[in-house]
């Protein structure tokens, strides 16, 4: 929208986290909780943007060149954190208010609302029957918004079940006109923004609702309500992926990522954990209690069960992932297997490569990484050791229970073991000093 402004309030300290750090930056589904409320914002293609937060927060926005950062001083209220933006706003442009901890709110209904006509407002409302802490919306006798009154400042005995979200769109000419005239006359001696309602009805401004559900106006202010958001969007994520294809044994036990991609004819077993920057390429297969992050996986992909793939992984096509196997920063290469109780760190796998069971590369000395590359069709026998920096070349054996320490030429055979020692009667002796 040309002449659209988005305001988001986001200077609240958010002691209620019981955390040193800002609330908008707590994660979910791997992403701050303010990049949900900035990517819906940028989806109405506003004029402008105006990020409100107070001087406590450090935030690199440098991804959003749109973005304007506003510090409110001193947190007085909302009508005072919504009055450090009215020098940056245009007279002639519609401004809608959103915050900064509500973010499971959709383009849909924030487009809905920014269709504002003349001398009016719009609110975004929902209904709560259950007592709770919402401000509270009060309507005259012609169906529109008479005045909106915080909880905190109603009678006990008041019961009202339509509540204010806190969104709402306003013509910005009307905004800086309305603004300027609430008070702190309450019991906090905060500026309400909600009082701009009373003033704007008093005024003739028609102050229209619009009823949406609850979950979408959710705000995060304590870690049960992260914990409330985080569940939703995670239902969110699982339909988003059923619908397009995406096969799920048991979908409540799948856990996603905001950003993860998936392809065709995948199938996710029970108690998968999807990290964040995970791409999932055609036909492949996550087994049971497999944990994956950052990091890209081909077509026709066996992974786990009981597998970690960590981050700076790349699986290729056809590659099999076993059970108990651990990957970090490595690529495997084509049809290789790495089937089962193994730690690969830093390794470069070459192609049709097959580790056996129990196998680690050293790649950590207490100080420093080192890189192992294993080239196309090894064979590393089963609990081999092997200590980097190393290379092992092409079509080359490793006997099983071997520790590695040199490169090994391609098409040899490479063993390491002492010699067998044994000790007759040795068990008989042992007892008989008992």
């Amino acid at each position: 929208m040309k002449n659209l402004e988005v305001i988001i309030l986001a200077a609240g300290k958010g002691t209620r986290m019981k955390s040193d750090k800002p609330k908008i930056l707590h994660t979910l589904g791997g992403k701050p909780i303010i990049d949900y409320v900035i990517n819906a914002s940028i989806l109405l293609k506003p004029k402008q943007i105006h990020l409100v937060v107070n001087n406590e927060i450090k935030v690199n926005f440098k991804n959003h060149s749109n973005i304007n950062i506003v510090i409110q001083k001193k947190q007085n209220g909302t009508g005072d954190a919504l009055k450090s933006t009215l020098k940056s706003l245009n007279k002639n442009s519609v401004s809608l208010i959103l915050y900064g901890d509500v973010p499971l709110i959709s383009q849909k209904i924030l487009k809905q609302i920014s269709n504002i006509e003349d001398n009016c407002i719009n609110v975004l409302c929902f209904n709560k029957e259950e007592k709770n802490n919402y401000g509270k919306v009060i309507l005259g006798t012609n169906g529109l918004i008479s005045e909106i009154i915080e909880q905190k400042e109603l009678d006990r005995n008041d019961n009202f079940y339509l509540c204010n979200s806190g969104i709402f769109s306003i013509q910005t000419n009307l905004l800086k006109t309305l603004l300027p005239k609430i008070s702190n006359d309450n019991k906090k001696k905060e500026y309400y923004l909600t009082d701009i309602f009373k003033l704007g009805s008093k005024q003739g401004v028609n102050i229209k609702p619009t009823i949406t559900n609850e979950t979408e106006v959710m705000g995060v202010n304590d870690k049960n309500d992260l914990a409330k958001a985080e569940k939703e969007l995670q239902i969110r994520l699982r339909s988003k992926h059923l619908m397009s294809g995406v096969t799920m044994i048991d979908p409540d036990t799948v856990y996603f990522s905001s950003d993860t991609k998936i392809g065709k004819d995948v199938t996710i077993h029970p108690f998968v954990i999807i990290g964040k920057n995970v791409v999932i390429g055609n036909n492949t297969e996550i087994f049971a209690f497999s944990h994956i992050e950052d990091c890209k996986i081909g077509n026709e992909v066996s992974i786990g069960p009981y597998a970690r793939v960590r981050p700076g992984t790349k699986l290729s096509d056809k590659t099999k992932i076993g059970n108990f196997v651990e990957i970090k920063n490595s690529k495997v290469s084509q049809g290789t297997k790495v089937n089962h109780l193994t730690y690969v760190g830093d390794t470069v796998i070459g192609k049709k490569v097959n580790v056996g069971a129990g196998t680690i590369t050293c790649n950590y000395d207490g100080s420093s990484k080192f890189k192992t590359i294993i080239k196309d069709n090894v064979f590393v026998g089963s609990n081999t050791s092997l200590v980097a920096p190393l290379v092992v070349g092409k079509n080359a054996y490793i006997g099983s229970g071997s520790t590695i320490t040199q490169n090994v030429t391609e098409n040899s055979l490479a063993i390491e073991r002492t010699s067998q020692t044994e000790v007759k009667n040795w068990s008989k002796k042992k007892k008989g000093k008992k």
